[in-house]
């Protein structure tokens, strides 16, 4: 017995190491899942996108940036957050098994959707002559009446989608995120290309309203519609749902405001042509690159949420979604840098070459955002709501400053390290705030992780902006392989997909 005791501690030891890496499978799985879903659309939005900058030119895709501007501000004041919280809440009930309750509560989530849509286009029409006095009148009070009912169906769909998620109908959210893509290529290039910049409202329209019933086609299908005309019950049951959305969208809102302000500022001082230009810039470096987190909200929020009370728990959860953030959007970003001069072309026209160096100098914030926003997420799993919205607050007023100080001083670049140092201050802010209320500290895999990949993201910007021709590309392309072969071989260890059975 004596001899078996260190043969039984070892197989002990394999076991604990075997599920430790068991869990590092888990997050690749639905970080991977969600973001190759996520990668198709993008890449059918790409291909639309592309089709519009030839037909529109950089204009006309700033007057389509400030309607999806509006539409955002507009959608997350009014929607009370809940295609964020329903998904909590359905996706408790889903696994109580308590099918009877599970009916009632989307009744629920279908009723405060509606309401919010309704209150949203209302919002909408109120407040057109002041969302037409911002955009200095380059788009009439008129004009944001008729497209008031993008903002209600937005809220239909954000109902939907969360009934999806939280019943864990995971096939259905790919097909519908494809099949929208799809819609809203065809509905929207053929319109550009009849009537140009005249059909920007129509194509917007008829997208918001083809995503809307592709998303209740599915939607229905799990669960099929029945109205609750008890508002009493609604009422109730919809205030605890409320209440959890409501910090995580007031942030939304305050980020919709600072995009609106900064869009509005730059057409101002700028034209319609540098607010297409800034669009495309963000949309590349910021929104692109942002796939990589689509499992926080679905997956990674609801695992953290049932462990929050024990510290080392969350602890651990938090840095290994910071360690597989690190490891997908690391490569991912030393890549854009690479290929921008090849990317920016293809993607719109040679008209938006002049983004480049905003885009180079912004690419920095996603960095920091793979480690803040896992750890932001903590603060909403503790039901510290005010400490959430004190530090995106605090975020989103550096940020306005920054990015309009930094257009005034040098354009686009200037806007671009804005966003770079403003993510920057969000992640000491956010990091000092959860180390303090709730001892949470970084891993020694986690900063073995960045520690290698930022050096090298710190590399591939100054090879992109010192260096060019057969230099450029030669050094680019061997810092893009070894910050490959690094992710690869850290993940090698922690995944046991990779390991001998």
């Amino acid at each position: 017995m004596y001899y078996l005791c260190p043969i039984l501690f070892n197989n002990m030891y394999k076991n604990e190491e075997r599920k430790r890496k068991s869990t590092y499978d888990h997050v690749i799985k639905y970080t991977g899942l969600f973001g190759g879903v996520q990668g198709v659309s993008l890449f059918t939005a790409i291909l639309r996108n592309k089709l519009a900058a030839e037909i529109l030119g950089p204009a006309g895709l700033g007057i389509i940036s400030l309607y999806n501007s509006a539409a955002n501000l507009l959608s997350n004041s009014t929607n009370f957050g809940i295609s964020f919280s329903a998904v909590r809440h359905v996706s408790e009930l889903y696994e109580q098994g308590d099918k009877e309750a599970l009916d009632k509560f989307v009744q629920v989530v279908r009723t405060w959707s509606m309401a919010t849509a309704l209150l949203g286009i209302l919002v909408c029409c109120l407040f057109s002559p002041l969302l037409s006095h911002y955009f200095d009148g380059e788009l009439d009070w008129l004009s944001f009446v008729f497209f008031s009912p993008v903002v209600g169906m937005m809220a239909i769909t954000g109902g939907e989608l969360a009934i999806l998620k939280g019943t864990r109908r995971l096939r259905r959210v790919a097909m519908q995120a494809l099949v929208n893509s799809f819609c809203a290529l065809v509905i929207s290039v053929p319109l550009f290309y009849w009537w140009g910049e005249d059909a920007i409202l129509w194509s917007l329209l008829l997208v918001a309203l083809s995503t809307m019933l592709t998303t209740i086609y599915f939607s229905f299908g799990s669960h099929p519609f029945t109205f609750n005309f008890n508002l009493k019950y609604s009422y109730t049951e919809g205030k605890r749902m409320i209440s959890l959305g409501m910090a995580f969208i007031f942030a939304g809102i305050l980020w919709s405001c600072v995009e609106f302000f900064v869009r509005a500022y730059i057409m101002r001082e700028g034209s319609e042509a540098d607010v297409g230009m800034f669009n495309a810039g963000y949309l590349l470096t910021i929104t692109y690159a942002s796939m990589a987190f689509t499992a926080l909200d679905t997956d990674y929020f609801p695992r953290l949420s049932a462990v929050s009370n024990n510290v080392c728990v969350a602890n651990e959860i938090v840095n290994r979604q910071i360690g597989v953030s690190i490891l997908i959007v690391a490569p991912m970003l030393i890549a854009l840098w690479v290929a921008m001069p090849i990317l920016l072309p293809l993607l719109y026209n040679e008209k938006f070459l002049p983004v480049i160096g905003m885009a180079q100098c912004s690419l920095f914030s996603m960095y920091m955002r793979s480690l803040a926003l896992p750890i932001s997420y903590l603060l909403l799993s503790k039901g510290r709501s005010l400490v959430y919205i004190f530090t995106e607050s605090v975020y989103d007023i550096v940020a306005l400053i920054l990015i309009i100080y930094g257009y005034s001083f040098d354009g686009l670049r200037g806007a671009g390290v804005a966003l770079s140092i403003a993510s920057a201050i969000d992640f000491l802010l956010v990091w000092f705030t959860a180390h303090k209320l709730y001892e949470f500290q970084f891993s020694v895999d986690v900063l073995k992780m960045f520690l290698w990949q930022f050096p090298l993201g710190v590399f591939a910007f100054i090879i992109t902006t010192c260096t060019e021709g057969f230099s450029y590309w030669i050094l680019g392309i061997l810092c893009l392989l070894c910050s490959v072969f690094i992710s690869f071989r850290l993940m090698v260890d922690k995944v046991v997909f990779f390991q001998k059975r």
